[in-house]
């Protein structure tokens, strides 16, 4: 995977650092494009000398899309401005007020924005304005490829694109950006394609594996998103055999983070095969790997992990002393929502061993909790179990407020 992340790289850089041409097509799937973006927004920090604007809202129709587009300009560009001023700079110009008149046509509108855009860098030195347009969803393909089409050079090269690159998506399994620009008489964009499905980089990951070019720990890496990869398409043997050879590798090496990655990762795969004692007994083991180290998300997901898979072997006290642990080194970590998720579980445990008063108070605790750090989903959760506690005891007052409370919680964030 490593390699098709590096060619991507390796392209879009060239394609910044070149001079003849305007315009990159990038022809990729929903889930590529995010990899395209997240890979210029690495080339982004890496050169300062270059200013990046990037854009990946959904494309309805052209007129919806620039709206969009200059809303998003304006808070970056306040953003920037921000920035500007605790630095002592001058503020930059606001966008022109043509960029929002919505009586103009879209590429209007949109070449308003990038001319405006790049009279703000520099005109000494190698200074570029990298502008991506990259939406993940296009809905009308026509007025998109107008909108694209309008933005590049019929009668040749024009001051406005000096030191300008575009970057834009066009779909790479049903192209139709490419196709509608040669029937406009576009021509000089380059196109890319890269193939960056599950079934690319996991080849990509199995060839960097096997590679005795490759430096060792590289190998490792790659040898553990594989095993990663195989638990999530459910090739369980595969996945231990993988997370063996690592812990072995992990422990050998001295990688105490690593290895108890390992050892959650075989108590997983025994898991999910209903092996729940042997895969108990593997995230003990990385829990007394990883307790003396700083590595407190994978303390959490171990413990939370050995806490769940005790509740299914029906051993509750065991189950709440994990969830405790969770509790405790997520507050540590400042992660809150791991921290209400076992607050709600240490109730569950109680509960399920008939201690259904002590299970009332951490549901309680955990909703103060959960309303204090506006974590709704699970507040919901707690709330239905309080109120079916109470019920049960036929606590009628404190039932219907419990009951009121969830019927005014609000609908967009349900679980």
């Amino acid at each position: 995977m490593r390699r098709k992340l590096q060619e991507l790289q390796d392209t879009l850089s060239g394609f910044v650092d070149q001079r003849d041409h305007l315009l990159l097509v990038v022809g990729s799937t929903e889930g590529e494009a995010a990899w395209v973006l997240k890979t210029l927004q690495g080339l982004d920090q890496e050169t300062p000398s270059d200013l990046f604007l990037l854009f990946a809202h959904d494309a309805q129709n052209a007129a919806q899309y620039v709206t969009a587009l200059v809303a998003n300009l304006e808070a970056q560009l306040e953003g920037v401005n921000l920035a500007r001023q605790e630095k002592g700079e001058e503020r930059w110009p606001p966008l022109p007020s043509g960029c929002q008149d919505m009586r103009q046509a879209p590429a209007a509108r949109l070449r308003a924005a990038i001319e405006h855009m790049r009279g703000l860098i520099p005109s000494d030195g190698d200074h570029r304005l990298v502008w991506v347009m990259m939406p993940l969803k296009i809905e009308d393909r026509v007025s998109y490829s107008q909108l694209v089409g309008q933005l590049l050079p019929h009668d040749g090269f024009q001051p406005w694109m000096r030191s300008l690159r575009i970057v834009v998506r066009d779909d790479r399994q049903a192209p139709f950006l490419v196709p509608a620009l040669r029937k406009l008489g576009v021509t000089g964009a380059l196109v890319y394609e890269p193939d960056l499905s599950t079934a690319a980089l996991t080849d990509s990951l199995a060839q960097e594996a096997v590679d005795p070019a490759t430096p060792v720990p590289e190998r490792m890496q790659a040898l553990l998103q594989l095993a990663a990869l195989d638990y999530s398409y459910k090739r369980y043997p595969a996945a231990a055999e993988k997370y063996a050879l690592l812990h072995a590798y992990y422990a050998e090496q001295g990688q105490k983070e690593l290895q108890a990655l390992c050892l959650q990762g075989a108590g997983d795969v025994l898991r999910a095969v209903g092996k729940f004692e042997q895969a108990k007994e593997r995230y003990q083991q990385g829990l007394a790997v990883a307790v003396n180290t700083l590595a407190l998300p994978i303390l959490i997901n171990l413990s939370m992990a050995a806490g769940d898979v005790s509740l299914e072997l029906k051993q509750y006290a065991d189950a709440e002393g994990y969830f405790d642990i969770t509790d405790r080194v997520a507050t540590k970590a400042l992660n809150p929502f791991p921290k209400a998720d076992a607050m709600e579980k240490i109730g569950v445990s109680r509960h399920l061993r008939k201690d259904v008063g002590k299970a009332v108070v951490a549901w309680k605790d955990a909703a103060t909790f959960c309303r204090a750090v506006e974590y709704t989903v699970r507040l919901r959760s707690v709330l239905q179990r309080l109120e079916n506690a109470y019920g049960a005891a036929r606590m009628v007052a404190e039932q219907q407020a419990c009951k009121k409370e969830l019927q005014e919680l609000p609908r967009e964030t349900l679980a």
